[in-house]
């Protein structure tokens, strides 16, 4: 009885231990929900933020699209991709433009190539 003991001893400290990390987890997703709120309130006032804005705008909105070409089937789901990948690189594009034209630094530190995102996209 007592190696029994011990084996509830150890479930309920592991039991507490778990739930203690999904309080935590749960607590930090809040946390970081009000504080993206928060963010969204101020105003992008360098090209810095303006470009991090648009790359959240750009994954934020391919991620609905994503989801929303999940619910289609077969032929028009395939296409409903690739119109959310070109809109996607699109965005990305214009993005990296944001920088480019205030003359600064590219996005990666360089003021090379950024690669080729395509230039054109469906808008």
């Amino acid at each position: 009885m007592n190696q029994q003991n011990r084996r509830s001893r150890r479930c309920t400290a592991m039991l507490a231990a778990a739930l203690l990390v999904a309080g935590s987890v749960a607590h930090a997703t809040d946390m970081s929900d009000a504080q993206s709120l928060a963010r969204g309130a101020t105003v992008d006032v360098t090209p810095q933020q303006k470009y991090r804005s648009a790359i959240r705008e750009a994954g934020g909105a391919h991620k609905e699209a994503m989801r929303e070409c999940a619910q289609s089937a077969g032929d028009d789901r395939l296409a409903c991709l690739r119109a959310a990948r070109a809109t996607y690189e699109f965005d990305m594009a214009e993005a990296r433009q944001i920088l480019r034209s205030w003359g600064g630094m590219g996005p990666m530190g360089s003021t090379g190539s950024m690669g080729s995102a395509g230039s054109a996209g469906p808008r």
